[in-house]
């Protein structure tokens, strides 16, 4: 007989979901909650905050970056207010900052792509990579 999965949060787990929701617009690595905890004086070890993870991205919960470069990969909490569903996204390759794309001009190119493509773009999942202005700021002066 399969044994079934009991759906039952565990003290940690619930102190993974408050961390997102008290950051909302962030974006983060596993170590970068670790280290939050770690300085919060809560004892929740690395595997412990992956198997979190894990299970709030199965339930839709967060959303997952990977780093082309093969970087950590970065955390963000979905909610009904950030939409993360029905917009774009665009990744700094230098610093990793996610930036949400609620703008006309993608709707109108998501538009574009369904009558002149016949294809639909999953907005949860598309992310447009390059460089953040401070960082393509930085680059010049280094340039």
């Amino acid at each position: 007989m399969a044994e079934v999965k009991k759906n039952y949060r565990t003290r940690q787990q619930e102190a993974v979901i408050e961390y997102f929701r008290l950051n909302p617009q962030s974006c983060v690595t596993a170590d970068e909650i670790y280290i939050y905890f770690m300085n919060a004086g809560k004892k929740i070890g690395k595997a412990t905050i992956y198997r979190s993870l894990e299970r709030l991205l199965e339930k839709g919960t967060v959303k997952k970056f990977i780093s082309e470069s093969g970087g950590c990969a970065m955390y963000q909490f979905i909610d009904d207010l950030n939409g993360c569903d029905r917009h774009f996204h665009l990744k700094c390759t230098v610093c990793g900052e996610i930036i949400h794309m609620d703008c006309e001009f993608m709707e109108e190119f998501e538009r574009h792509i369904v009558e002149h493509h016949r294809f639909k773009v999953d907005n949860a999942r598309t992310v447009i990579y390059g460089m953040c202005e401070k960082c393509a700021h930085q680059n010049t002066i280094k340039g």
